[in-house]
């Protein structure tokens, strides 16, 4: 029996195939994740205080990144990254400034996501 990670990730996106690569890399290399194919599915699980920080991807049906973003950040929750192939300067700047912790475009940079996760993750 392995031990229990450490760190908890929480990935949210409408896309499974990334949800299921996402939580395979994290599964390869130690990392606890659990997977949401909706942020109202996320909000609802009563998990946001239970992970230790938050992927979302931007454009969603349903609450879009940037919504779940707003209802974490009031609820005190844990960091927020926001995950996206649509990426621009205005975009970016309304993740920020809405209080994400990180911004990454898709396809995902392993290298920066792990950067994100290891600087911003609570524990």
């Amino acid at each position: 029996m392995r031990p229990k990670p450490h760190t908890m990730v929480a990935i949210v996106d409408d896309d499974h195939f990334l949800l299921e690569s996402l939580h395979d890399f994290f599964d390869a290399i130690g990392i606890g994740s659990k997977t949401y194919c909706s942020a109202d599915e996320f909000l609802a699980s009563g998990d946001v205080s239970k992970v230790h920080c938050v992927l979302a991807d931007l454009k969603m049906p349903g609450t879009n990144g940037l919504q779940l973003l707003e209802s974490v950040v009031k609820q005190g929750g844990p960091p927020v990254c926001i995950m996206t192939s649509f990426s621009d300067t205005r975009t970016k700047a309304a993740a920020i400034n809405g209080g994400a912790a990180g911004f990454l475009e898709k396809p995902i940079n392993s290298t920066d996501l792990l950067a994100f996760i290891s600087t911003k993750s609570r524990h």
